[in-house]
């Protein structure tokens, strides 16, 4: 992981922490990646039981 995404991360994190909202994520919390590489991902766009939320 680069350390541009990786700030990417760390600030999403913080901002999701500070109450916005999941869907405003500039980057994938499950894939450790850009959102926009992975947004027609099964588990973004058909969740079931595989769906896992991002641990407290």
């Amino acid at each position: 992981m680069n350390k541009k995404l990786a700030a990417a991360i760390q600030r999403d994190n913080e901002l999701e922490d500070a109450g916005m909202h999941g869907d405003d994520r500039t980057t994938c919390w499950t894939h450790q990646g850009w959102a926009a590489d992975c947004e027609a991902d099964p588990a973004h766009t058909a969740p079931s039981v595989s769906y896992y939320p991002r641990p407290a």
